[in-house]
């Protein structure tokens, strides 16, 4: 799979570790005061989230990922969304989406494959990379030694890619890409830095 212009390389602070990456967005929390357009993108962003409205976010990350891979190139990848924090959210969120644009797209479906633990931590609501972790289940059958494109819908801290993305690799799994609706915006006196984007 060949990398774009558009394409950016995501590096971890800890063990140097990089994955290519495509943000669709930046996203402001709900503490900023913005204007009509990022507020208009975050509405987006939560429709999404919500379950209540994915359609553009769908037809944009088809249409990229035809535009800039081509169908061939996608052959024998598989499509792995990060679950949300319980089962209940995480089927409104991506069951209906991965669905249609793994179908649109012609490859793997990853969505049964992986889910999380009830009741265990979000990533980021922890101030260290290596403190208690969300707990992955995987189906390692399903995954072991394949292509993958990772997916979630926000990226702030990084620190649930950089889990997950461990726990692959030790099933020889190569993430080919990460792609993210959005990136979060932080506030100019936030230090949590956890991984470096270069173009």
């Amino acid at each position: 799979m060949e990398l774009y212009k558009d394409i950016e390389s995501l590096v971890f602070k800890q063990g140097n570790k990089k994955y290519s990456i495509k943000v669709f967005r930046t996203y402001y929390p709900k503490r900023y005061n913005i204007g009509f357009s990022d507020r208009k993108i975050r509405d987006e962003i939560y429709e999404f989230k919500n379950g209540v409205s994915f359609n553009k976010f769908l037809i944009e990350i088809k249409d990229w990922f035809i535009e800039n891979y081509g169908m061939y190139q996608l052959n024998g990848i598989v499509f792995l969304p990060i679950s949300a924090s319980n089962k209940k959210v995480n089927e409104k969120r991506y069951k209906k989406f991965c669905e249609l644009l793994c179908e649109d797209l012609k490859i793997e479906n990853g969505y049964d494959y992986i889910s999380i633990k009830e009741n265990s931590s979000p990533n980021h609501l922890k101030n260290d990379i290596k403190a208690k972790k969300y707990e992955f289940i995987l189906n390692e059958d399903k995954l072991k030694g394949k292509r993958l494109i990772v997916f979630d819908d926000i990226l702030t801290s990084g620190k649930t890619l950089y889990s997950l993305a461990t726990i692959l690799e030790d099933l020889n799994c190569k993430i080919k890409l990460a792609i993210f609706l959005a990136r979060t915006i932080k506030q100019k006196d936030h230090n949590e830095e956890y991984f470096t984007i270069y173009k």
